[in-house]
């Protein structure tokens, strides 16, 4: 037997839904409520009254606030919450489709209460193949100062199965063609948080970019504007005659990349740390920490708030009849590169993450039109530089073949790297060693941990880590090597040589 629900909606307004239902022995009855802002951050406008016959609280879902992204399609029991992710804009002129995979919402008065969830559009995902051997992160705290997110190992991607005990299953599970991403969770707590991998909220990047602004030795500036009119925010540390540029969160849902920024800003700004004082000393070093802010809020996983993907904006002729960047589709990279011009780059990295290959690893710029020898051995140093800092990067693994279960990375062959790619574009233009920088939303193979895999305290001990091997490299980064850079590089390729040569040599082009 089950109460009907009384709802009092106040000041109606801000992200996609917000849905609330009551629950008894035999199911539930649920109401959705469509949002009409999906800009704007959430706020405690909605209101509701009522419990159920067993004094229960009603049970509640909400995606409204930053970084949020969730449909509720049917709660009518809490053993079978069917969920779909927001699409984001249609990507115009390079990608040609409407992206999604980032997922972010709250479940609220759910203590002891079994419950069982289905992403009904896996499917239809960006890279639904990601979706194999991944697992779903929750919190009970993501908005404090050190979260804890932990997996749920029971995640899989598969067709949903009848629930022989649910009395309401009804035959729309039999026929579902798609297989779904499903996960069960019995909370220990009222409330719940759920994501495709741990956010970083745009609190979070505020107090970040405070945080550099009250040291002595940063400089903060703004540097342009997004479409949202969010400020695109420039840290500026040390005074070295190398010119290092460092960019995160181009696809805002990647949101490890920014993780990976704190980790190096704060370490970066470490006084006393003698390799961060040698980097500083050595270079300037300028970083964008979120290319991508609107994106971000808007619970976006690849693209602006326009439905420009960043990382296909740094390049016209690319994409037939597509120019890039431009003010009106893609301010973010435009301003980034304006500024590039002015100070020169001698070292570029780009953060991201991937969704499918479970490791850490660099893609470089071979293939295209300025790769040289003189780029491939310091690509071979920026590697081997890294993999003497920490134990959580690897080589030999990367892109190439889609089909390859085991990742080895083939590169691209000469003349056919795609300009419009950040790190491509950049290290072609001003001839410099460049490369993007992608991490797991899984885990990585070597050092997996089973409770978090890869997680917001690994990946920003990856990023402070990236102190030590940029300043490794900055002797190497222009002009000859030197018998010390020589020897590093013979080193390097022997020490890696069990990983092959694949990985830092351009591609083979097809007969």
């Amino acid at each position: 037997m089950e109460t009907n629900l009384s709802l009092v909606p106040l000041l109606a307004g801000s992200v996609s839904v917000f849905t609330l239902f009551t629950y008894s022995r035999r199911g539930a009855s649920a109401t959705v409520f469509p949002r009409r802002h999906r800009n704007v951050c959430a706020s405690s406008n909605l209101r509701f009254v009522g419990t159920n016959s067993l004094g229960k609280r009603s049970i509640a879902i909400s995606d409204a606030f930053d970084s949020g992204n969730i449909k509720v399609l049917d709660a009518s029991n809490p053993k079978d919450i069917q969920l779909a992710i927001r699409e984001e804009p249609l990507t115009k002129g390079t990608d040609k489709r409407k992206h999604f995979q980032w997922f972010y919402f709250r479940v609220s008065n759910v203590k002891n209460v079994d419950c069982r969830f289905r992403l009904t559009n896996a499917a239809k995902a960006s890279f639904p193949e990601a979706w194999d051997g991944y697992e779903v992160v929750y919190s009970y705290n993501p908005s404090e100062n050190h979260p804890q997110w932990l997996r749920i190992p029971n995640t899989k991607y598969t067709k949903p199965a009848a629930d022989d005990d649910n009395e309401n299953n009804d035959t729309k599970m039999m026929k579902a063609v798609d297989p779904e991403l499903i996960w069960e969770f019995t909370s220990e707590r009222d409330t719940v948080w759920f994501a495709y991998f741990a956010p970083f909220s745009y609190e979070r990047h505020q107090a970040l970019i405070a945080t550099a602004a009250k040291s002595a030795l940063a400089e903060t500036s703004v540097i342009g504007h997004t479409i949202g009119g969010k400020p695109i925010d420039l840290v500026k540390v040390g005074n070295g005659e190398r010119k290092v540029w460092i960019i995160a969160r181009q696809h805002p849902g990647e949101s490890m990349a920014e993780w990976w920024m704190k980790g190096f800003i704060t370490r970066l700004l470490a006084g006393e740390d003698k390799d961060s004082q040698k980097l500083r000393e050595g270079a300037t070093v300028y970083l964008v920490p979120n290319m991508n802010p609107d994106g971000s809020v808007m619970g976006h996983l690849r693209t602006n708030r326009n439905g420009a993907n960043l990382n296909r904006e740094w390049q016209s002729g690319v994409y037939e009849g597509y120019d890039a960047p431009t003010l009106e589709r893609s301010p973010e990279v435009f301003s980034v590169l304006e500024e590039m011009k002015k100070t020169g780059v001698d070292l570029f990295i780009d953060v991201h993450g991937d969704e499918m290959i479970p490791d850490n690893f660099f893609v470089g710029g071979q293939g295209t039109p300025e790769w040289s020898q003189f780029l491939e051995d310091r690509y071979v140093l920026l590697n081997y530089a890294v993999l003497k800092s920490t134990d959580e990067f690897q080589v030999g693994r990367g892109y190439g073949d889609p089909d390859d279960k085991d990742f080895k990375c083939i590169n691209s062959p000469p003349g056919e790297a795609n300009l419009s790619v950040g790190s491509n574009h950049v290290g072609n233009r001003f001839k410099c060693v460049a490369a993007t920088l992608e991490m797991p939303f899984k885990d990585t193979t070597k050092t997996a941990e089973k409770k978090k895999g890869w997680c917001p305290e690994r990946a920003q001990e990856f990023g402070a880590s990236m102190i030590s091997a940029f300043s490794l490299m900055l002797p190497y980064l222009r002009g000859e090597l030197g018998s010390a850079g020589e020897a590093m590089l013979k080193e390097a390729k022997e020490k890696t040589s069990a990983s092959g040569k694949h990985w830092y040599t351009e591609g083979k082009k097809e007969e």
